[in-house]
């Protein structure tokens, strides 16, 4: 057999250090896949598997995609549980001497894709979950949109609530390792993408560091989570994985926000079936259920957050009378609420903008989509003053910033 060429010696480097994921390869203005991996995604692409040239009398697989229409062909490949590395050129090849500087700019995973399919009114989380001593951690985050909550579960029924809750986030990725059995066993039995990690991503002590490092702060304790071990454990974890895959800063993550699982009623699977909140029955499709019949809101955050109020009913009787309460104030400005409905149709999904300047994929729609929403504010910010007769909206307001 011939020695290598010196482009595929530095593939297979780089497939070295990443042995689980399908190295998406730039060569000019493709992405090149070559051997296995090029026979996984010629598959489930469905598209043309060739050869090249891989030393003197040997050939390996190999196909290809545009670089102009990457996205949608990650997105396939993502959907069917494949992590992607993309491995882009670091130079110009016109002034590059000897071979083109390559290297893994990100790891794109069920949890953390930013492609077109994500759906306007539907979260994508990537979770973790922890346990030690019948304590359980959870946290998720959206990646999208800088979302990121975490809690924790005790008690007698604990494995049961984590499974609820689990069930009501639904997560596209998740991370686990080392939970107890029969435990983990009924979690892996959910179904979601699981990744193998590592069980030092879950260590106490480098998960808060992390954690601290990230918000570039002393203490937790202005999260309201420095005493919740194991939901920093879980919160951590996403933190040490995300810029492990992202290789890039996360500013859009601004925040954690703990939440108490004892503050909402816990729907098991089962019920959340049979009442068809979110999911019909019969297909699992939105169509015909509760959230379709009540969905008439105007942005794909108002979307996501009616969402999440149906899937986390609320318990206790101050906040249900706050909530109340805020919606006969705007019930009964009929015409101010008019033309708030019609300004906020102008408005984007301001969060995912933001997300995506901050990791510098916003492209010029993007950017001019965030323009056109922010110059809704003047108008919208009076509106709300006249609307906001209770302290559930007035506390809206002081959170705007005109």
């Amino acid at each position: 057999m011939g020695k290598q060429t010196p482009m595929l010696m530095q593939y297979n480097r780089i497939k070295r250090q990443y042995p689980d994921c399908l190295v998406f390869f730039r060569l000019g203005d493709f992405y090149e896949l070559f051997g296995t991996d090029a026979e996984i995604a010629a598959q489930a692409l469905d598209i043309t598997l060739t050869s090249r040239e891989a030393g003197k009398g040997k050939r390996i697989p190999m196909c290809g995609v545009p670089h102009h229409a990457a996205d949608s062909y990650l997105a396939t490949l993502v959907q069917k549980g494949h992590k992607v590395a993309i491995c882009e050129q670091l130079e110009d090849p016109r002034t590059a001497k000897g071979i083109v500087k390559r290297d893994v700019v990100r790891i794109v995973t069920p949890g953390t894709a930013l492609d077109d399919t994500l759906q306007p009114g539907q979260n994508r989380y990537l979770a973790a979950v922890t346990e030690n001593r019948g304590v359980w951690g959870i946290a998720v985050c959206d990646f999208s949109t800088g979302e990121f909550l975490c809690t924790e579960i005790k008690g007698e029924n604990a494995s049961d609530t984590v499974l609820s809750e689990l069930h009501r986030v639904s997560p596209s990725e998740l991370l686990m390792t080392g939970l107890p059995s029969p435990a983990s066993d009924r979690v892996k039995a959910l179904g979601f993408y699981a990744p193998e990690v590592h069980s030092e991503l879950f260590n106490y002590d480098p998960a808060r560091q992390a954690l601290l490092d990230h918000f570039r702060v002393l203490s937790l304790e202005g999260f309201g989570c420095e005493n919740l071990r194991e939901a920093t454990k879980a919160a951590g974890a996403i933190i040490s994985y995300l810029r492990e895959t992202q290789k890039t800063e996360l500013s859009h993550i601004s925040r954690l926000v703990p939440y108490n699982t004892a503050s909402h009623m816990m729907l098991d699977h089962t019920t959340r079936r049979n009442l068809e909140l979110t999911r019909t029955l019969r297909d699992g499709e939105r169509h015909a259920t509760l959230l379709w019949v009540l969905d008439q809101t105007r942005t794909p955050m108002g979307a996501r957050l009616l969402k999440t109020w149906l899937e986390q009913p609320l318990l206790n009787g101050d906040a249900i009378n706050n909530r109340l309460d805020a919606v006969e104030s705007l019930t009964e400005a009929d015409l101010a609420r008019s033309e708030l409905r019609e300004l906020l149709k102008r408005v984007y999904d301001l969060p995912r903008l933001a997300g995506r300047v901050a990791l510098r994929t916003a492209n010029g729609r993007d950017l001019n989509a965030l323009a056109r929403s922010l110059q809704q504010l003047p108008a919208i910010l009076p509106l709300v003053e006249e609307v906001a007769r209770v302290p559930s909206l007035r506390s809206l307001l002081k959170r705007l910033d005109p």
